[in-house]
């Protein structure tokens, strides 16, 4: 009988959490690519922000908008960003290290006043950031997360 009432406990956690998985566009379980070496190179749109500790995401309020589009180009743990957000033409750097870390990131662009606090965060965001991890999900795009603000918050990329 204990075995029993076991196994459909076991049963009912794994139904939970297959449902969960499905539920959660935006949280997934590890990467599955940050080595120095490889992974940001490609062009992505940034779809969410994401407060870590809440979870809370702050969507695309514009998802078929102009919105933010990155290019990552990578020479080895060296790269280049190319691309636009609302209202502006940006570009800079990055370098990565060993355990996900981006080192040393520039990222500036045209001075045109960003349409909404949304496209604007852009800025703030990749000025500040600290670390990537790349995703991928079953079925979809693969995701690239850029942390900023001490790893407190992401970005929240899909390939294009």
């Amino acid at each position: 009988m204990q075995r029993l009432v076991t196994n459909l406990a076991l049963i009912c956690l794994l139904c939970f959490t297959a449902f969960r998985c499905e539920q959660e566009d935006f949280i997934i379980d590890a990467p599955y690519s940050c080595s120095p070496s490889g992974g940001m190179e490609g062009t992505w749109r940034l779809q969410a922000y994401q407060h870590i500790d809440s979870r809370k995401l702050e969507e695309d309020p514009e998802p078929n908008g102009r919105g933010v589009v990155l290019t990552f180009k990578e020479d080895g743990d060296k790269g280049t960003i190319q691309g636009h957000t609302v209202a502006n033409q940006v570009g800079g750097g990055y370098q990565k290290a060993d355990a996900c870390q981006l080192l040393n990131v520039t990222f500036g662009g045209t001075k045109v006043a960003e349409p909404t606090a949304w496209s604007a965060k852009a800025w703030t965001a990749m000025n500040s950031a600290t670390g990537y991890e790349i995703y991928r999900n079953k079925g979809q795009k693969d995701q690239l997360s850029i942390f900023f603000n001490n790893r407190s918050e992401r970005m929240i990329f899909v390939k294009q």
